[in-house]
């Protein structure tokens, strides 16, 4: 029986947090962000930022989830590790990503990649409006719900 009652505890708590409660409208997945600010990328760091990006090149990262290098435009872009898997995207497709910017410390930056750059993006999620692809880390429930609603997620 006490099996039996934490099973059912967590099917139900599983289906609660895994359900999508929000509907998509066309004020869903907001950004903040572009090429224009990157002159005063300063003051988005350790902020989220939610920007459109084409994917010019494709890395592993040391959590087997990809690394890519999105370009904003003009040549600009920024390096984005995703937090979950995405088998969708490919190079040459624009995406959509949320997620945190952070300064590089070149003293940590392991891959080889980042070396010369001073600002990544560690992706909480990101959507694809062709493929209408939309994945989102598991753990950013809130996160996905803010972004959903029209809001720029909160940390």
């Amino acid at each position: 029986m006490k099996n039996t009652l934490i099973l059912v505890f967590l099917i139900c708590s599983f289906g609660l947090s895994s359900a999508q409660t929000t509907k998509v409208t066309e004020k869903s997945f907001p950004t903040n962000f572009d090429q224009s600010k990157l002159k005063k990328i300063k003051k988005f760091e350790n902020k989220t930022i939610a920007f459109d990006g084409k994917i010019l090149e494709v890395k592993n990262s040391r959590n087997n989830t990809p690394f890519y290098k999105l370009e904003l435009g003009d040549n600009k872009y920024l390096w984005t590790v995703l937090m979950f898997k995405n088998e969708s995207n490919i190079i040459g497709d624009k995406i959509r990503v949320v997620g945190y910017l952070n300064k590089i410390d070149q003293n940590d930056a392991k891959e080889e990649y980042l070396k010369e750059e001073k600002h990544m993006v560690i992706a909480l999620g990101l959507v694809d409006f062709e493929k209408e692809n939309f994945l989102f880390v598991n753990a950013g429930y809130k996160q996905k719900e803010q972004w959903i609603k029209g809001e720029i997620p909160s940390q």
